[in-house]
């Protein structure tokens, strides 16, 4: 009794100290700092911060406004915290002495279009930095008397943010009724729901609070963390609870606690240790934010595991006269004929299981796939519709940063020349396009030469209309890198949207096969332990890994592009979580299988784990679907509409092939069982 008020208190304590914590997590949503040390993307932004210092961009457009009240309004930028620098036309163009009639088109276009002004503010802050918040305030705040439309990377960067700031409680609002909803109708008492979210909360708060101990965990984590583990642990309560009740039909509280602790404990630790093998095979990527999501993830089942095997049992021992009192007949019971018409039909089925296979191997190396952070907005959004209003007047522009070795003019003369043959670029910004390259730069302006001349390097600004990832975007970020490795060889780095990307592409599909081959071995060397035969990991992981391959296929017939890491991250999730479902049904098959013929062992076995997988199957696949509708993150929306769609396919899977499987196979899986059992 002492153990067990023990065990009570100490899960009280954490579980208040992990809650406070949770305001102590740092997020991170750059995605870039999560390349490579060695890549070329992290090293030359490490030398631009270096040389050239922190900076960000935001234009403000100025409607019906003259000249003279640009020039104030300039004035009151300078004057704004964090304002390094505030550029207009009068930067390029002397207008004392050049009347603004006068101006080339092509120049003043840029700046002034009836009579809306579009002025660039440079921050000496990142375009991730949450400073960005006050500073579009005091921009926003100073210049009241204006009408003002503001646009530029941070205040997107700065808009997704709040969106993940709210996110994680909007979809647990929806997704937990969801739960709830599923657990009243396929539970054997009206308490087990409690049981089951008194579990999920404790360890959902334990995860979330112990995050604070890492230096920071990337914004699609911590939107993906909470709902990802309720949905992905809530099956070993679900595993307990349902053998919990079948025992205590013939046994006293006591006795029920622990036949069903005893027998349910290699089925929870196989479906923990598969599902942890899935996510621990992320942190073999090289693109970082596989460790993140790994790391975390992990944790989250590791604390979900504990709990159900420390607390749940005490739990459900001191409220059993509530769980037997408030039993109730099942809502939902396994279909009698739906096994009987699987076996009418297994030859069948073991075709379409082949043909299947051949499909989802096909076509899965046909889906493409997005490699950068998308930066869509909703349109109803503040900043989408000051965008869409800018946009009418001036046209959008991403920037691209190219640095070069310094003190090399002939060079940066050839790379500019080359550079603007490129229908693309749209201007170049650097000192060679500001004053004649022939003139001594010891001659020139001291802070005009800061601006684009470093230590060693010279940095080139390139605005290009290439505005989303796609085909066209790669291309150009290619005909980019020939055109600067022509003429310097390896010693540049480009820094940018479309050069990012591309080094993720190279990066993240390098990291595919990596990450499937560990998760597949992890796999198979835990199931191989757990039924302590090789050919029955061999099989289960087939089936499942034909399930992801079907989905991802899907992806290729449908026409849909997802985030390249998000296929990376429901590739684990779906093969280290739904195999559970697998290996629930086949450890049942063995069980019965030691004092009945292969026919009646898989039929009890089929009806005894039936609804438990339909449970766990449900709920996950609605934590994904949740995700996907409801996320306004596009990152998050892609990793749930694919986590929801694959959950359901392993469950079709799961229903429909393993039994065939298991019957087909007995003599083999019996046979390796016994030899092994003799050694």
């Amino acid at each position: 009794m002492k153990k067990h008020i023990l065990i009570f208190v100490f899960f009280f304590i954490i579980t208040i100290i992990s809650a406070i914590l949770i305001g102590q997590v740092k997020t991170n949503y750059d995605l870039s700092i999560y390349l490579p040390e060695n890549s070329k993307t992290s090293q030359g932004l490490e030398i631009f911060e270096t040389e050239f210092g922190t900076h960000t961009m935001i234009q403000v457009m100025l409607e019906d406004v003259e000249t003279a009240d640009v020039i104030t309004a300039k004035s009151i930028l300078s004057d704004i915290d964090h304002v390094e620098e505030v550029l207009w036309l009068d930067d390029y163009v002397d207008l004392n002495t050049v009347p603004i009639n006068f101006i080339p088109e092509e120049t003043l276009s840029n700046f002034y279009v009836d009579q809306n002004a579009l002025i660039t503010v440079v921050l000496d802050v990142d375009t991730y930095s949450i400073l960005i918040d006050q500073v579009r305030e005091d921009i926003e705040t100073n210049l009241n008397d204006y009408m003002i439309s503001l646009r530029g990377d941070a205040l997107i960067e700065m808009a997704n943010r709040n969106i993940a700031s709210h996110e994680t409680f909007k979809i647990m609002v929806i997704i937990v009724p969801i739960v709830l909803l599923i657990l009243f109708v396929t539970s054997k008492s009206w308490f087990d729901p409690v049981i089951a979210l008194i579990s999920l909360g404790i360890a959902v708060v334990l995860n979330l609070g112990t995050n604070a101990l890492l230096p920071n965990i990337s914004f699609i984590t911590q939107t993906l963390a909470l709902a990802l583990q309720l949905a992905l642990s809530i099956d070993y309560t679900l595993f307990f609870l349902h053998r919990y009740h079948e025992e205590r039909r013939k046994l006293s509280p006591t006795e029920a606690m622990h036949q069903a602790y005893k027998k349910t404990l290699p089925a929870i630790t196989a479906s923990a240790l598969t599902t942890i093998a899935g996510f621990l095979a992320l942190l073999m990527m090289q693109y970082k934010i596989g460790f993140d999501i790994g790391i975390v993830m992990s944790k989250g089942i590791i604390l979900s595991y504990i709990v159900v095997l420390t607390l749940i049992p005490l739990v459900t021992l001191y409220t059993d006269k509530i769980l037997i009192k408030w039993q109730h007949k099942p809502l939902l019971v396994t279909p009698k004929s739906l096994l009987r018409y699987i076996f009418k039909l297994k030859y069948v089925l073991i075709i379409l299981f082949i043909g299947l296979i051949v499909f989802g191997v096909y076509y899965q190396s046909k889906a493409t796939y997005t490699y950068g952070q998308n930066q869509s907005i909703s349109e109803e959004s503040d900043v989408a519709i000051d965008q869409e209003n800018i946009g009418q007047y001036f046209e959008q522009y991403k920037q691209m940063i190219i640095l070069v070795p310094n003190n090399q003019i002939q060079n940066e003369i050839a790379l500019v020349t080359a550079l603007q043959t490129n229908q693309h670029i749209k201007s170049i910004d650097t000192l060679i396009t500001h004053v004649d390259p022939m003139i001594s730069r010891d001659l020139l302006d001291p802070v005009l030469v800061r601006s684009y001349v470093g230590e060693s390097y010279t940095r080139i600004i390139l605005n290009t209309d290439i505005l989303i990832e796609n085909g066209e975007m790669y291309q150009f970020a290619d005909n980019i890198d020939q055109m600067i490795s022509s003429i310097y060889g390896n010693e540049y780095y480009v820094i940018g949207f479309a050069s990012t990307a591309s080094e993720i592409e190279d990066i993240t599909t390098s990291d595919h096969l990596k990450v499937m081959i560990i998760s597949m071995i992890a796999i198979f060397v835990i199931l191989a332990v757990t039924f302590r035969n090789p050919i029955i990991p061999l099989c289960l992981i087939l089936v499942i890994e034909s399930a992801i391959w079907v989905n991802v296929g899907l992806l290729y017939l449908t026409d849909i592009k997802t985030l390249y890491i998000g296929y990376l991250v429901v590739m684990s999730i779906q093969l280290g979580a739904t195999i559970d479902y697998a290996v629930l049904l086949t450890t049942r098959y063995l069980e019965h299988r030691k004092s009945l013929n292969k026919n009646e062992a898989i039929k009890k076995a089929y009806n005894h784990t039936l609804i438990t997988i339909l449970v766990s199957a449900l709920i996950l696949t609605a934590a994904g679907f949740t995700e996907g509708l409801f996320s306004n993150i596009d990152a998050i929306k892609d990793i749930g509409y694919l986590l929801g769609k694959g959950t359901l396919i392993s469950l079709l899977f799961t229903m429909i092939f393993v039994p065939v499987l298991l019957v087909l196979l007995d003599k083999l899986f019996m046979k390796t069982m016994i030899k092994k059992a003799s050694k």
